[in-house]
């Protein structure tokens, strides 16, 4: 599309200027701007040619995408709805890839961010409560990795490109310090991983798996556990195994892997197997759709539940399907419609147990079907709710991460090579509002004992001079997003006593439940209302 004149452009950052001083809440500005229609460009490069021996893994087309100026959207029942509010600057690289760490800022990775010609290869350091960001140059390309983070707060990056067009995978790996700001080489794969995923497992270890090979850019089938700073082979997978495969740890040590084929495995990490055990409704692969882990909390006796959300091309599903893991023959059962198809959808643990669905497009890769309505499932009623509409559409490498102040933060969006949504939208839940729009007040979260690290199964207390109106307290992994899935959050209810001033509760018995690493611990309200977060040490 034609850029905005510059007389266009000062009079949106006069009206983001003047809604900035009107805001009640410092990190957001009230959403008002313009949109201007966009027109996609055609060209895309083609697919991986396929492999011989096995089914060939689903491989996005190349995309590049041009920016698009906001619009005004006002939500008028931010209590009712949420509200989406656009941030007054732009990201400075392709977000392809963010992880929250545990000082609160965000690792972000671009590496070549979608531009096969692009040789400067970089990340950055946002930190959302000042919306202030440090970008430096990377010594390989990060781009299209698998990251989680590691029980020590570094995230771990697994692989990446090598080359483009065809894909060839990178077996290298690095982990991030959040105190240093630098990246450390750790040892190599056994092979290289472009699309790969990594899952922590509950004794800190890391399973890694899929991805792009280095030799030919066929798909590597040795599975990989890091564990004591070396990988050690287990296994290998299954033929057919889609890129980014959605994968999720259950309480009894297990690897469920619920997508994108239809074919549902578990992956046993003793004895390095995969078993089948369900079959999707959905009569196609769910590619880029999502899938989540559902809270897992004392009331329900921390019992896995799954949902898995859209996907499929080139049109999306609105389909959604659950499925109970705590039962002796799991099946999975349909879920609520979605308000529309969703394609490269993000879904979002929120505090309150809710889950935030937003982004996607009915058609894939194109913006002219972008779903810019936002939905809240709520796992009780099996149910969705709006939450309210964004003000850009947020398609391929758009991302969404939970921050320690409860709202979401929504990123990127690169459907076409080259270009990228560099604008930052905060989705504010219905839980921060009164019902005449005004910030609600929040719970109180005081000193957290032991001040150190919470041991598995060990007492902890939480001051809050809120203590006897609190209905739930909660740790939420930090998350590590890209390509429409969250390899990282998980939400683990504890169970608690109050006492004037005081919360006491236990620790998550052990690492299966809630893996080694830091969590955001919330304190929630009897109005539903969550605290800040404090980070928390779990071991």
């Amino acid at each position: 599309m034609p850029p905005l004149s510059l007389c266009a452009r000062r009079f949106v950052l006069g009206l983001r200027t003047i809604a900035n001083a009107l805001s009640p809440r410092p990190l957001h500005l009230l959403s008002v701007a313009l949109l201007l229609a966009t027109a996609m460009p055609a060209g895309r490069a083609q697919a991986q040619p396929p492999e011989p021996e096995e089914p060939e893994p689903f491989i996005e087309p190349a995309e590049s995408h041009d920016m698009t100026e906001v619009r005004a959207v006002v939500e008028a029942q931010p209590a009712k709805n949420g509200r989406w509010d656009t941030l007054h600057f732009r990201m400075p690289i392709n977000p392809v890839h963010v992880a929250l760490m545990r000082n609160g800022k965000v690792l972000v990775i671009a590496g070549s961010g979608n531009d096969p010609d692009n040789r400067r290869w970089q990340a950055a350091v946002w930190e959302p409560t000042g919306n202030t960001v440090r970008t430096f140059n990377l010594t390989w390309d990060m781009f299209c990795n698998g990251m989680v983070i590691l029980p020590d707060g570094r995230p771990f990056v697994l692989g990446g490109t090598l080359k483009y067009d065809p894909f060839i995978g990178e077996p290298r790996t690095s982990a991030f310090d959040p105190a240093t700001e630098k990246f450390s080489a750790l040892p190599k794969m056994s092979g290289g991983r472009w699309y790969p995923t990594g899952t922590v497992l509950g004794d800190g270890s890391v399973l890694v798996d899929s991805g792009l090979n280095d030799a030919n850019g066929k798909m590597n089938r040795t599975v990989q556990i890091w564990k004591r700073g070396a990988w050690t082979a287990a296994g290998t997978i299954f033929s057919g195994v889609p890129l980014y495969p959605r994968q999720h740890l259950l309480p009894n040590g297990k690897v469920f892997l619920s997508g994108a084929s239809r074919d549902s495995r578990i992956y046993d990490p003793r004895a390095h197997t995969f078993t089948t055990i369900a079959t999707t409704l959905f009569d196609r692969p769910r590619d880029y759709g999502t899938s989540v882990l559902l809270p897992l909390t004392p009331a329900q006796g921390w019992k896995p539940k799954v949902m898995i959300l859209g996907g499929s091309g080139p049109m999306a599903t609105d389909t959604t399907e659950l499925i109970d893991l705590s039962v002796a023959t799991p099946k999975w059962v349909a879920g609520p419609k979605m308000v529309k198809g969703r394609i490269h959808l993000n879904a979002t643990l929120l505090p309150n147990g809710k889950v935030l669905v937003s982004g996607g497009s009915e058609k894939d890769e194109d913006g002219a079907t972008a779903v810019e309505e936002a939905q809240l499932y709520d796992p009780e009623s099996d149910s969705f709710a709006p939450a309210s509409t964004m003000e850009l559409p947020r398609l391929y490498h758009s991302t969404t991460l939970l921050l320690p102040d409860a709202t979401v933060a929504a990123l990127g969006g690169n459907p076409r090579r080259r270009r990228y949504q560099s604008e930052v939208e905060i989705y504010s839940p219905p839980y921060l509002f009164n019902a005449d729009g005004s910030p609600a007040k929040r719970p109180t979260l005081g000193r957290i004992t032991p001040a150190g690290a919470l041991r598995y199964g060990a007492p902890l207390q939480v001051r809050t001079p809120d203590a006897l109106h609190v209905s739930s307290l909660v740790l939420v992994r930090a998350g590590a997003v890209t390509h429409a899935f969250d390899m990282e959050q998980r939400l683990v209810g504890l169970s608690f006593t109050a006492e004037a001033g005081v919360l006491k509760a236990k620790a998550p018995a052990n690492g299966n439940l809630a893996p080694p690493g830091y969590y955001l611990l919330f304190i929630v309200g009897d109005k539903g209302v969550p605290s800040m977060a404090k980070f928390v040490r779990l071991m």
